[in-house]
């Protein structure tokens, strides 16, 4: 590609040179990947991914990133870290696997045994964290029509 100035997609660096890096966009992996401090390292899929990776995958033309709850015979059951939907991804949706991610100065091997332990935590903790965000967006609601029915205006 000597000459060739032309900037690649996610998808042409994973399969031209190996590996993507580059930073995050979007809330989806809270607390884990937080937009303008984060840098991820994505590389190709070799193989079936498993429990607990954090697939780089498809959606139309979208790039997503999330973690895998569990494979399934065609693909995959994904979840992002702060999202409160499962998934279902086929696997020729799915092109590359998380293997490293930077939080600011700090590396972070998706190996590692710290890293392993947060991201059981976050599958295992899920009930438990979507029953309090539905409470908190009740009481929101409530306090909304609340504030409304008492001709409150923000701003």
């Amino acid at each position: 590609m000597s000459g060739d100035n032309r900037i690649l997609t996610i998808k042409e660096a994973l399969e031209v040179v190996g590996q993507y890096v580059g930073p995050t966009v979007g809330v989806s992996m809270l607390p884990m990947l937080k937009q303008g401090r984060d840098t991820i390292v994505v590389r190709p899929k070799t193989g079936k991914l498993k429990s607990l990776d954090v697939a780089l995958y498809m959606r139309g033309d979208d790039y997503v990133l999330h973690r895998v709850l569990y494979p399934t015979k065609d693909g995959y059951v994904i979840r992002g870290d702060n999202c409160y939907r499962d998934e279902i991804v086929p696997e020729e949706a799915v092109i590359g696997v998380l293997t490293e991610f930077f939080q600011g100065d700090k590396h972070v091997y998706c190996t590692d045994t710290k890293y392993l332990k947060y991201a059981r935590k976050r599958i295992k903790n899920y009930r438990i964290r979507r029953f309090f965000v539905k409470i908190n967006q009740t009481i929101r609601a409530a306090a909304k029509k609340f504030l409304k029915l008492f001709g409150y205006k923000r701003g």
